[in-house]
């Protein structure tokens, strides 16, 4: 990593790219829990950079919580299921560019317990507008899901993405729209490994219909339910229940 940052940008950018190497040594496993970084004069040498980059790159992983940074002595790892936020979770999940198998279900069964709680809300909130939308949503997937329209499972996961967003949006809750969008990055970062939620056989949007008819009549236990069978049927598309247990 050659250091011609020279001033702002520059600096910022190979900072960065230090911080994204160590995250990803971490995030790995190479460099453990507990385990002290080199220094970061080591660091400085290693990496072709100036120190003081080593330095804005270590604070940024102090800042998300992976390295805790005392004054003389050494900078350690820290426990990144104790310490670290949301924001490393995309991370987490695609382990150096491959998605890690046992991250991602545990995402998709977090999944399962937003859905059935933003139909549950979205029922109770909902106004005439919002079931319009998420009505029409709906409509656009069974036409795709029954080749009525064109698309295949692109567009199915394009618009079972939107369907989430307007249901998320619905329940007005701001804390779960900042959650989603940490779930979008994990979708987002690889979307192929999520084809056979949409391959044929896998994807049913009659959920998706049946949660819009309950939220249309204020039925907040059936809406809860119709999204819950939405969700599971991602889980068990990419985890069969026969592979379940096995992290």
């Amino acid at each position: 990593m050659a250091d011609g940052e020279g001033k702002g940008a520059g600096k910022a950018r190979v900072a960065e790219e230090l911080a994204s190497s160590l995250r990803e040594q971490i995030v790995d496993g190479a460099i453990g829990a507990g385990d002290a970084l080199p220094s970061e004069r080591e660091l400085a040498a290693k990496f072709e950079v100036n120190r003081s980059s080593v330095r804005e790159a270590l604070h940024r992983l102090e800042a998300v919580g992976l390295i805790e940074m005392k004054h003389g002595g050494a900078t350690r790892v820290r426990d990144v299921l104790v310490s670290a936020g949301l924001h490393l979770l995309p991370f987490l999940v695609a382990r150096g560019g491959r998605l890690d198998p046992a991250w991602l279900r545990d995402v998709l069964e977090v999944r399962v317990m937003f859905l059935s709680w933003c139909g549950e809300q979205a029922a109770r909130r909902a106004s005439a507008d919002d079931v319009e939308r998420l009505e029409a949503i709906a409509h656009e997937l069974v036409e795709v899901h029954s080749g009525q329209r064109r698309g295949g499972a692109k567009a199915l996961m394009s618009l079972d993405w939107d369907f989430f967003a307007a249901l998320v949006a619905v329940t007005q809750n701001r804390v779960l729209a900042l959650l989603t969008n940490v779930v979008r990055e994990v979708h987002t970062r690889d979307p192929a490994k999520f084809k056979a939620i949409y391959e044929d056989g896998a994807f049913e949007p009659k959920h998706l219909v049946r949660a819009v008819d309950a939220v249309r009549k204020r039925d907040a236990a059936g809406a809860a339910l119709a999204m819950r069978a939405h969700g599971e049927g991602a889980l068990v598309a990419l985890f069969p229940p026969n592979a379940r247990g096995k992290r």
